[in-house]
């Protein structure tokens, strides 16, 4: 009887930690589309919602871009300002122990109108500039 009584509270502990300290699906929630899309404009602007209180790290490219805690109208946008070729966007959320990643894929392909031209072979760059 003590075993089974032990087992039932160390499960109990064990799901009050996880309940307490663990993911959440619903702190933030992204309205722009920052999953595999292809901009010409360096300039993007990250909007959403999330819950009032709610500390928020933008991490572009592997560096902290911009932190704040959303208000009481549970809103935000923030610029940021793309690197031409791949940008990683991570949104970190974090309330009352509670954690929340939201990971994003952008591609600039031209960056103030220069557009950026990938080219194997001298045949290539001849095709592409009188064709």
């Amino acid at each position: 009887m003590k075993k089974v009584l032990a087992l039932v509270i160390a499960t109990m502990m064990f799901m009050t930690f996880f309940m307490t300290y663990g993911f959440a699906d619903d702190l933030i929630k992204v309205k722009s589309d920052i999953n595999n899309v292809t901009t010409n404009n360096k300039y993007f602007v990250i909007s959403g919602n999330g819950q009032p209180d709610t500390y928020v790290e933008l991490i572009l490219n592997d560096s902290l871009n911009d932190k704040w805690v959303i208000g009481d109208t549970g809103l935000f946008a923030k610029l940021i300002t793309l690197a031409l070729g791949d940008n990683y966007v991570t949104l970190k959320a974090v309330k009352d122990g509670q954690v929340q990643v939201i990971k994003g894929h952008i591609v600039l392909q031209s960056n103030n109108g220069i557009i950026q031209i990938t080219v194997d072979t001298l045949e290539g760059l001849w095709n592409k500039l009188f064709k």
